[in-house]
């Protein structure tokens, strides 16, 4: 169906998106199971961040035990924010998830937004972030390539999985749930290894008294977050593939609940091992400290099989990001605010692949101009918790505007969970802008340039709407 032929809801705003179910998910069949979408939401959070971020955390803070609770505090929020979304997707359970969400709630300007957004910036910065974490942390480890090497390679993981993608949802779930399994059963063992094998010490945990590198301990906890959050970053993805999930009411909130606290449980254990098992000045000054632990453990071996678990696991995050986001550019084609040719679903795969290819190019360009892991995924995540808080908000706007819809899942606690998160991603966000005048980094303005440039484009993709 052309992105002409849709409907208004109704509702005086006169937007294309569908009520329920509708247009964008007639096109898209309903392949995903609980499983699927459970892998979905733990392939996309665990990755690189556990394994790269974590000496960083480590040099923002002078105690391990705040290290730790870093970890802790950014999963309770992360948790809340699946609360938040698992409400919203369930009662619209289609292909594009916040996007559509934000239209229905704010209008389709912030939906739109968060669209170029993705595009312009998050969803493809993950993916080219990634991709050079791969090359730079994981095999540059055991690999010793060129600059302009690495950037081809890493380009040429966004191309393979961007084809799997293109050819079959089915498919490229399959890879999810065998990569997803294969990681979480590696930090199992890096835990085990850390707790039982490494002979650390408790002593690891104490204070070194070193002044964090902020002008105060909340600026530097904040901070330190942000770092945390990349790692647990992706819980999102699910609720773009909504469209495609089968029974969602009740497997998406499923999916985000169980999928988050899994992962937040996990990643609290692993960091601790890291701590008791390495002194903190060891932490803080490898590139990788799970590799450093598994040498401890298993020697040589030990540190290339950790190797292949950071490559097998980043691979996983790769390739739910490569799936999840072009849902988000096929329903607003659909909507009529982006180019009907990204509405497209190729006649035999069933997938949106003009969506997928278009985000393929996008993501080869970040990867040519930032390069590097932390480039990249610096310039990803504070944008990310902007649209977060307002997923939460969207929750509040709707259970005001619309108290009588059915809501087949409910946000315990509210409305304290959803405004805790907000609070929460509104310091984060703030914190960081902040943090990045102060100290002259041009990587989150750069972002916010990238952001900005859809205000833009709105205003010719809303004429061609209304046309």
């Amino acid at each position: 169906m052309a992105s002409g032929d849709h409907q208004p809801r109704g509702d005086g705003r006169g937007s294309a998106t569908p009520a329920n179910g509708g247009p964008h998910d007639d096109a898209l069949p309903r392949r995903l199971g609980a499983f699927d979408a459970t892998t979905i939401v733990v392939g996309s959070m665990i990755g690189s961040g556990v394994f790269l971020k974590a000496s960083k955390i480590a040099v923002r803070l002078p105690d391990p035990r705040l290290v730790v609770l870093v970890w802790a505090v950014s999963g309770v929020l992360t948790f809340f924010g699946a609360l938040s979304i698992a409400e919203l997707g369930a009662m619209r359970p289609r292909s594009g998830g916040l996007y559509a969400l934000l239209d229905e709630a704010f209008g389709p300007f912030v939906a739109f937004s968060f669209g170029w957004s993705l595009l312009a910036i998050l969803q493809t910065g993950s993916i080219a972030g990634i991709a050079a974490g791969i090359v730079e942390r994981a095999l540059g480890a055991e690999l010793a390539l060129s600059e302009r090497a690495s950037t081809l390679a890493a380009g040429a993981l966004v191309v393979i999985f961007s084809a799997v993608n293109v050819v079959s949802v089915r498919v490229a779930a399959g890879v999810q749930n065998v990569l997803t399994v294969a990681k979480f059963l590696g930090l199992l063992a890096l835990m085990f290894g850390g707790f039982a094998l490494a002979h650390g010490s408790a002593e690891n945990l104490a204070p070194t008294g070193a002044a964090p590198g902020a002008p105060s301990w909340t600026s530097a906890f904040g901070l330190a977050m942000v770092s945390s959050l990349w790692a647990y970053d992706g819980w999102i993805n699910v609720s773009f593939v909504a469209g495609e999930v089968n029974d969602p009411q009740r497997n998406l909130p499923r999916a985000l609940l169980f999928g988050t606290a899994l992962v937040t449980a996990l990643y609290v254990l692993v960091n601790t091992a890291y701590h008791v098992a390495l002194p903190l000045d060891i932490v803080r000054a490898a590139k990788n400290p799970s590799r450093e632990l598994a040498l401890r453990f298993l020697g040589p071996g030990g540190a290339l099989a950790m190797t292949v678990l950071v490559t097998v696991s980043s691979l996983g995050t790769l390739n739910s990001s490569v799936l999840s986001a072009p849902r988000v550019f096929y329903a607003m084609a659909r909507d009529g605010l982006f180019f009907a040719p990204v509405g497209r679903v190729h006649e035999r795969f069933r997938t949106p692949h003009v969506a997928i290819v278009l985000q393929c190019a996008v993501a080869l360009v970040l990867l040519s101009r930032w390069k590097t892991f932390d480039a990249l995924t610096d310039n990803v995540v504070f944008v990310f918790w902007i649209y977060y808080g307002l997923g939460a908000a969207a929750v509040l706007v709707l259970r005001r505007r619309r108290p009588e819809e059915p809501r087949p899942f409910r946000v315990p606690g509210y409305p304290f969970v959803p405004l805790i998160f907000l609070a929460g991603a509104l310091f984060l966000t703030m914190n960081t802008l902040v943090d990045s005048i102060r100290t002259g980094q041009r990587s989150a303005l750069e972002a916010l340039g990238l952001f900005a440039t859809g205000a833009l484009l709105y205003p010719l993709f809303a004429r061609s709407r209304r046309r």
